[in-house]
């Protein structure tokens, strides 16, 4: 299947070293603004030396050899990116979050129907196989009654907001901060599991370009409650719990599931986890390309509604956190 894939950043890279893994994925190319990025991106994975370089979304929609683009630009692009593709005829994976907001993941969603393309979310996380273990073995911890998702990752981005610079990574009109950067990813899994919540109460701190550089997000549901942490101005162990009545799940670095322990109340252990795998991308890469090739139009994994409940709490908490990105107004 030839993909392109729009943006040149590490996740870009990340995604390409496992995809490469997959015999059923060729980059056909990949677009960035400058011929000389592109270049020096082809140049980390020289399997793929002979992609094609497009420098605007446009070449990428008119070039009829395409049949999927994976997004990786700004936040503050995806909206408009994966609409042109879905227009095109492309089906279009896009990078968490989907959109700077739900009215733009909304915008995907009907263009995605409208056009008889596959839209799906590119959250890792859902289908790595130690997600399929988790959901197996989640009823040893009993009835469920509190989350606590952590993702606390001290930016090297931060020091050059310190000495006066302006990195993308905390500008609002790039739709970013750190709830989308790094909270999103308990989130999504929380959500994943619990589904939406009853009510959502933020509260973080805000840096002076207007986005969050750190918070806390409490998430109400009717038996239970949960809490996600996370931060890009500090750094923490990162270690997310499941709790029930009957013992807990203990999750290390939850955007990889790296390591997954049923730690039960009378102190026993059982390791729940498989062996992590590097190229932990693949399985959603490969997950989309299954998708493609059955003519699915949405994945019974990443669903649309899991997306929109996601979104759903991130616009609650923006608000309540007083982050406001240009598309919201």
């Amino acid at each position: 299947m030839n993909f392109v894939i729009v943006g040149t950043n590490f996740i870009s890279d990340t995604l390409l070293n496992a995809a490469n893994t997959l015999a059923n994925f060729n980059l056909y190319g990949v677009c960035s603004r400058a011929v000389s990025s592109g270049e020096a991106f082809l140049t980390k994975h020289p399997q793929n030396s002979n992609a094609k370089i497009f420098t605007s979304i446009e070449q990428v929609c008119q070039d009829q050899n395409v049949d999927a683009v994976y997004i990786a630009a700004p936040n503050s692009l995806h909206k408009h990116y994966a609409v042109m593709c879905l227009e095109a005829g492309k089906h279009v994976l896009g990078e968490k979050p989907s959109a700077a907001n739900t009215n733009e993941l909304n915008a995907i969603l009907t263009a995605a129907k409208k056009h008889q393309r596959l839209y799906m979310e590119a959250m890792m996380t859902t289908h790595l196989p130690n997600f399929t273990n988790l959901k197996s073995a989640l009823a040893k911890i009993g009835t469920p009654r509190k989350f606590i998702g952590q993702y606390s990752q001290y930016s090297s981005r931060y020091d050059k907001y310190k000495n006066g610079e302006r990195p993308n990574t905390f500008l609002p009109e790039f739709a970013n901060g750190a709830l989308v950067d790094l909270g999103i990813y308990p989130l999504y899994l929380l959500i994943a599991l619990w589904g939406a919540p009853n009510s959502v109460s933020a509260s973080g701190v805000l840096l002076d370009t207007g986005v969050d550089g750190a918070g806390d997000v409490l998430l109400n549901y009717a038996d239970k409650q949960a809490v996600i942490s996370y931060s890009k101005i500090s750094q923490g162990d990162n270690i997310t719990e499941i709790q029930g009545e009957l013992g807990r799940m203990r999750i290390e670095a939850v955007s990889q599931l790296k390591q997954i322990e049923f730690i039960a109340n009378n102190g026993e252990t059982e390791v729940i986890s498989g062996k992590f795998d590097e190229h932990f991308m693949k399985y959603e890469v490969a997950h989309f390309i299954e998708l493609v090739e059955q003519n699915m139009l949405e994945s019974p994994v990443n669903t649309h509604q899991l997306a929109s409940n996601v979104m759903s709490v991130l616009d609650d908490a923006r608000i309540q956190l007083g982050v406001i990105y240009p598309s919201d107004k």
